[in-house]
């Protein structure tokens, strides 16, 4: 997973430091911000692997950078987390990788990263 960077959204600023610093630990390069604006141009600027994003945010909230991320075709995957049960929510599957909800279990969160990863890698192989 070296050399994989992931920007990490998140107004809550203990969940965004811990996760930061977990992924960091986990040898990603990691981006962080607290809200979808900042979020956005960050994703413009560094071209990520992938997207942790929190729902609940205000301003410009996950799924609607989802919902751009995917409209602007930059081709990376978001994984979208809440503290809300957002199962039964079908904007969810429409617009994100996957859904974790919080507090997080972190094998549930590996795992996920590792087949997002894994999925944006063979996209990209497969259009060369």
């Amino acid at each position: 997973m070296k050399n994989k960077t992931i920007i990490v959204i998140d107004d809550d600023e203990s969940t965004l430091e811990s996760l930061a610093s977990y992924l960091a630990e986990m040898g990603f390069a990691v981006h962080s911000s607290k809200n979808g604006i900042t979020g956005l141009e960050l994703i413009k600027s560094t071209n990520p692997d992938l997207v942790i994003s929190d729902i609940r945010m205000s301003g410009l909230n996950g799924i609607e950078l989802a919902y751009l991320v995917k409209g602007l075709k930059f081709d990376v995957p978001v994984i979208l987390i809440s503290s809300y049960d957002n199962t039964e929510n079908q904007f969810i599957d429409r617009c994100s990788f996957g859904y974790v909800q919080k507090p997080i279990d972190i094998h549930n969160l590996n795992g996920m990263i590792d087949r997002a990863l894994l999925s944006r890698d063979t996209q990209y192989q497969s259009i060369q």
